[in-house]
């Protein structure tokens, strides 16, 4: 199983390369934390699947599988978060004012940024700075199709800069979005429906990683794999959830 694969490399990665590789290592466990968040504050238990994952340490585990109510949840997790991930502060008035949307944004936006501040790592920062863009898409996509007035709440850090893709927001220019979306990819876009951006713009950050991981002693050949077989899990975990008239929830799994 993935989640077998992405421990079996973790265990076998010197102190060097864990030290070099934390903002993905951290960026691979909000995910988890993230997607298991989404099961306990719906009232669900996480999978076994994705809880046996060795990246979230174990307190968050517990904290995770919880029967207390949600917001005292969201409290321990913000206590137990903000002494090394200070982008956590305020997860409980976040959760109070925006529900379990907004811990999720603030969560997995923070981390992105977090690790953008702290990698010196080309490869790193190049992946991480895909990551923001390709969030920031798929949020203007989703908002969008959902018909919904507000503008989006985009991070920044990405290659297209937020008042760009701010700009497209505004006047809805449907053809400009596409081409940005494109370019980013690396190719057209095969469908401008949730699934079909996300899966284009998740073939680009492959591409990117295997262009960039002609060095097989570099670290982008463990970033992609790690990637992928954690996608992997995430992807069958929710094809297995959801139903199929609920494709849209499959978007973005950040897990996001």
């Amino acid at each position: 199983p993935a989640t077998d694969a992405v421990y079996w490399v973790y265990k076998r990665l010197n102190r060097r390369l864990r030290k070099r590789l934390t903002a993905f290592l951290d960026l691979l466990a909000m995910r988890n934390l993230v997607l298991a968040l989404r099961y306990t504050l719906a009232g669900e238990a996480p999978p076994v699947t994705l809880l046996n994952n060795s990246l979230l340490a174990e307190p968050l585990r517990c904290l995770v599988t919880t029967t207390e109510d949600n917001e005292t949840t969201i409290a321990q997790l913000e206590a137990a978060l903000t002494s090394d991930y200070p982008f956590a502060v305020g997860l409980t008035a976040t959760y109070r004012s925006q529900g379990p949307g907004g811990v999720e944004q603030q969560l997995a936006d923070g981390i992105l940024q977090y690790g953008l501040v702290r990698t010196r790592n080309g490869i790193l920062k190049g992946t991480l700075r895909y990551l923001v863009d390709m969030r920031n898409c798929l949020m203007i996509n989703k908002l969008w199709r959902w018909q919904v007035s507000q503008a989006p709440p985009l991070a920044t850090g990405g290659l297209l800069t937020t008042i760009s893709l701010q700009s497209v927001w505004a006047e809805h220019d449907s053809d400009r979005f596409t081409r940005l979306v494109s370019r980013l990819a690396g190719e057209p876009l095969s469908s401008t429906e949730a699934i079909g951006m996300e899966q284009s713009l998740l073939k680009g950050l492959t591409r990117l990683l295997r262009l960039a991981g002609r060095d097989p002693l570099g670290l982008t050949v463990i970033v992609e794999y790690l990637w992928l077989a954690q996608l992997a899990v995430h992807n069958q975990l929710l094809r297995q959830t959801l139903a199929l008239d609920r494709e849209e929830l499959l978007e973005e799994v950040l897990l996001p």
